[in-house]
């Protein structure tokens, strides 16, 4: 017999192509995501009137046996289950296969609208499917860098829906490994109700925006703009292509909760704290976007070189414990100084945050990319964070 599965050897990934009953592939997609309330919540459906009136076609076609195009699921296995999946040649044995994956590694890389449609066809009771199973097209691979390339790719170019949750949704693995590798920090998903109050915490839509950042090595990365988005999901898809990519970005985020932290152990003298003041406190420094997603941006121009040019991944393991000293050097500055707050120099940084009026998030993340591009080539010799704040004229 013919094997179901076929290698991608570009990234070392299996595709299977079977068949699922449409109740059990429901129940699985609840199971996935049922911290995140569900189907429904974990994607919003289209509110464009061409959106709408496609997805109500797609629910009338269902009732009348329809036959919907496969729907993409992702996930990292591990070597036995990859091993099973190769020589799987029966749909029984790729249905067996699934339970021999953990759920919580699953994710859909490409089917959101359909499953949309699919869980309101069988809801209503006086519905009886004609075509009782769904085709799944199952992407297999053993460590996270190869899944998201793939994920990149299958999705690159595709209508865009709601951009965070489809980025929460193809980042979902790498948000639980940095979860998962830096212990220090906490991650919100975008439907949790909880609000930073802390150094080291961040949303999954914020570490998102610091991948692609960090990926096209530039601050200015707006995903409400097409352009942009695709812009910065090719630039991801060529840095993912490389397995250094995502542990590179992962050490980023470790510096960046290690250099939060001790901002927030600082913070301004109340007599200078006035009703307009930006930043009040360190915490507030990592709080703002603009401040982070450019750390990510100049720390990877840092490691990669500047955007335009070919990622130099040869260079990385020098230039990673380079920059670890360098934010060390900073940290240690900082909590050694009689007054960390004097060494960050909150009065010249908030004087130079307000001095423009217009365009505010653009000249921020301009701001900010100068002022720890500065810092990191000149971290041994700082002996205050001023030439960084002054650094963007």
């Amino acid at each position: 017999m013919t094997p179901i599965f076929l290698t991608d050897t570009r990234v070392q990934c299996l595709s299977g192509l079977g068949h699922l009953d449409v109740h059990y592939y429901l129940s699985l997609v609840n199971e996935i995501y049922k911290d995140n309330g569900g189907i429904a919540g974990q994607r919003a459906p289209l509110k464009t009137k061409t959106g709408i009136s496609i997805r109500t076609r797609m629910v009338d076609d269902l009732r009348k046996g329809a036959i919907l195009p496969p729907i993409v699921i992702g996930a990292v296995v591990t070597e036995e289950t990859f091993a099973l999946a190769k020589n799987c040649e029966t749909n029984e044995q790729f249905f067996d296969l699934f339970g021999k994956i953990s759920k919580s590694s699953l994710s859909i890389i490409d089917g959101m609208q359909r499953t949309t449609a699919l869980e309101t066809a069988v809801s209503d009771e006086n519905t009886n499917l004609v075509n009782k199973n769904i085709r799944i097209d199952l992407w297999l691979a053993k460590n996270l860098d190869s899944l998201v390339y793939r994920m990149l790719v299958l999705n690159t170019g595709q209508v865009p829906w709601d951009i965070k949750r489809q980025l929460e949704t193809i980042y979902k693995q790498v948000l639980l490994q940095i979860d998962k590798q830096i212990p220090n920090i906490d991650v919100f998903n975008i439907d949790d109700k909880e609000r930073r109050s802390d150094a080291g915490q961040y949303r999954s839509t914020r570490i998102v925006e610091l991948f692609l950042a960090f990926t096209s090595r530039k601050p200015h990365i707006e995903l409400k703009e097409k352009v942009a988005e695709d812009f910065a999901r090719m630039e991801a898809t060529e840095a993912t292509a490389n397995e250094a990519a995502l542990p590179a970005f992962i050490e980023t985020m470790k510096l960046l909760a290690a250099l939060d932290r001790a901002f927030a152990n600082t913070a301004m003298a109340e007599e200078y704290v006035g009703s307009g003041t930006r930043f009040k406190e360190g915490r507030d420094i990592f709080t703002s976007a603009p401040a982070s997603i450019a750390f990510s941006a100049a720390a990877a121009q840092y490691l990669l070189g500047k955007p335009g040019y070919p990622f130099e991944f040869s260079e990385l393991q020098t230039r990673l414990p380079e920059l670890a000293d360098k934010v060390a050097a900073i940290i240690q500055k900082i909590n050694s100084s009689a007054s960390g707050a004097s060494f960050i120099d909150y009065l010249t940084l908030n004087e130079k945050v307000s001095a423009r009026s217009g365009r505010i998030g653009e000249y921020e993340r301009e701001f900010f990319f100068r002022a720890f591009e500065h810092m990191f080539m000149h971290a041994d010799s700082l002996e205050t964070l001023t030439p960084c704040w002054s650094s963007y004229k």
